[in-house]
């Protein structure tokens, strides 16, 4: 009788069956693709720990076990194709990375894409190059989809789909046989029918990671669909998940719970800040009022005249109100400096009418004659209250624009302070230095613009100057989130300036006081924005928060109380969308966790 012997592992066989893998002579693609398949599945089973741990443990500010745990389980178990649904602020983006990382070190990870809200692009780039020396490319064009290996894309941009050629414009994504597909808020892959769910759908993928801490948002059949994109058939057909999970029908309650997490659990890795034992320090709202004096009061309301009685062309047609607001207004409100340079590039350019160059003109001559900035004389004094509060207060002050920046270093260096610059336009090298020296290096200040501090982590400073104050609450919530990060050991001053009788006094207060700094964690609001509508940009291009803000401003005049009224209703607005939030949550949390 002859024994038989069962060989598990047919690899070393493989040149008889498959071909000569060596000089890569096969007769048949698809049998070495069956080949390739197979020795990751044999070389997936055999991970029980990450090897490329130590590659990437220096550049951690923090040893977080539960995320390690988690991309091991993720790799592991999942075979990276699953459902990330940890809570708001546990750092899915980490865990993410370490997947990637130890797929690429253990090479089965070669192409990999990204698809991330437009706002978190940046960020994902210099997470992935610092923490993880990942040099991920960001997809501008269609051609871009086939130039490397590693690509990161706005989702919101790429999704575009022509209705005249009946294709998506990016279509060239999903030509490429992705090793994996990761899609960062996931929530907002919802519906089913929409040109971003089918964009993801398209995409070939052996393996696909979706992100989300809020799955389940009082709509079962929304879970469905995300499953659905997911794996298919996981929870069957929609005729079935009905039949099996929704309780006589209706789509906000589970029949069978139970059986229903199980099968959640099959594809989800899930972890509560309660079981981590991260602790997020809590935001204080610190609204600095500056009073104009009589001859700055004549100046701003000057100003806001010149762009809305006197703004024209050379040839006398009346110049849009949207520009005013945006290519203007923020200049004006941001600094003295900033105004004074506005101004002279009216009075100095031909593209104006003359009464509109003679009216800036006047107001050039008013600033000429002032003596008093408040603006400016006040951070000085707010700076030497922090400083003098302890002997560890390091400052990160925030600016939209490098004119304001650099008056602002200006007027701050006679003080013996040491100030870092920072701005976009860096390398990745001369970041690192800036950073580390505002870090350890003994500076007591960095001073930033918005372009400039994307992706960049703070947890060691407690004290944040909004000199001046985006329109937009994801920018503000971009800029408190470089302090707002695990690590974080105290409660964080954020200080916003508002100058008393402006938008800006409304404007700071709705963004400040009852968005960024009401208790919530960093990452929800944009979640509470999504579910409102409010998260992207409307017809202007712009957020459309600042779409609402700069229409009210558009449709009462300047009217300084009709503008206060737009506020108060988008303030309602938001109030509303986050008891509904609260809500959600409490739900989320008696479905995963209790």
């Amino acid at each position: 009788m002859v024994d038989i012997i069962i060989n598990e592992n047919f690899e070393d066989d493989a040149s008889e069956l498959f071909g000569d893998i060596e000089n890569k002579s096969f007769d048949s693609s698809e049998l070495f693709k069956l080949q390739m398949d197979a020795k990751e599945l044999v070389s997936d089973k055999e991970i029980d720990e990450l090897i490329s741990y130590g590659m990437i443990k220096k550049n951690l500010a923090y040893d977080l076990p539960y995320q390690r745990e988690g991309a091991l389980r993720l790799i592991k178990d999942l075979n990276a194709t699953a459902l990330l649904a940890d809570e708001v602020g546990l750092g899915k983006t980490i865990t993410t990375a370490m997947v990637i990382k130890e797929g690429i070190v253990r090479g089965f990870l070669k192409k990999v894409v990204i698809l991330a809200p437009p706002s978190l692009v940046d960020q994902w780039v210099a997470e992935l190059w610092e923490k993880f020396e990942l040099d991920f490319h960001i997809v501008e064009t269609s051609a871009d989809w086939k130039k490397h290996d590693l690509v990161i894309a706005s989702i919101d941009r790429v999704k575009i789909f022509d209705r005249v050629e009946r294709k998506f414009k990016h279509k060239d994504a999903h030509s490429v046989s992705w090793d994996l597909v990761i899609v960062d808020e996931a929530h907002k892959l919802k519906e089913k029918n929409t040109v971003r769910w089918k964009f993801v759908d398209r995409l070939q993928k052996k393996r696909f990671l979706l992100l989300t801490a809020t799955p389940f948002q009082n709509d079962l059949l929304e879970l469905y669909n995300l499953l659905h994109l997911l794996k298919r058939g996981h929870l069957g057909t929609v005729k079935e998940f009905r039949r099996n999970f929704l309780y006589k029908g209706n789509k906000r309650h589970p029949l069978n719970p139970l059986e229903l997490k199980k099968k959640l659990e099959e594809v989800m890795v899930r972890r509560r800040r309660d079981e981590t034992g991260i602790d997020y320090k809590s935001r204080i709202p610190k609204i600095i009022t500056i009073e104009m004096t009589p001859p700055e009061k004549k100046i701003y309301e000057n100003t806001v005249r010149l762009l809305k009685e006197n703004y024209f062309r050379a040839d006398g047609r009346e110049i849009n109100g949207r520009l005013i607001v945006f290519a203007i207004l923020p200049k004006i409100t941001s600094s003295s400096k900033a105004a004074i340079e506005s101004l002279n590039k009216i009075v100095n350019s031909e593209t104006y009418h003359e009464g509109t160059r003679d009216f800036a003109q006047g107001i050039l001559d008013d600033y000429a004659a002032l003596k008093t900035d408040s603006k400016i004389e006040r951070l000085v004094k707010l700076v030497e209250e922090i400083r003098n509060r302890s002997g560890d207060e390091k400052i990160l002050i925030y600016t939209r624009h490098p004119t304001t920046l650099r008056y602002i270093v200006e007027k701050l260096k006679p003080f013996n302070l040491k100030i870092i610059e920072f701005m976009g336009g860096l390398d990745r090298e001369e970041k690192s230095r800036r950073i580390n020296e505002f870090k350890a290096g003994g500076a007591d200040i960095l001073i930033s613009t918005d372009t400039g501090a994307e992706g960049l982590n703070f947890q060691f400073c407690r004290n944040l100057i909004n000199y001046d104050l985006p329109w937009n609450p994801m920018s503000v919530e971009q800029r408190i989130g470089r302090l707002d990060r695990i690590g974080q050991k105290r409660d964080m001053y954020i200080y916003s300036f508002a100058t008393k009788g402006t938008m800006e006094e409304h404007v700071v207060d709705l963004i400040i006081n009852k968005m960024c700094c009401v208790g919530l964690v960093i990452g929800e609001l944009p979640i509470i924005l999504f579910n409102l509508g409010l998260d992207g940009n409307g017809g202007s291009g712009k957020n459309r928060i600042e779409e609402k803000l700069m229409n009210s401003f558009i449709e009462g005049k300047g009217n300084l109380d009709f503008f206060a009224r737009g506020v108060d209703e988008i303030a309602d607005e938001i109030a509303l969308g986050m008891k509904d939030y609260d809500k959600e949550k409490k739900e989320n949390k008696k479905f995963f966790d209790e």
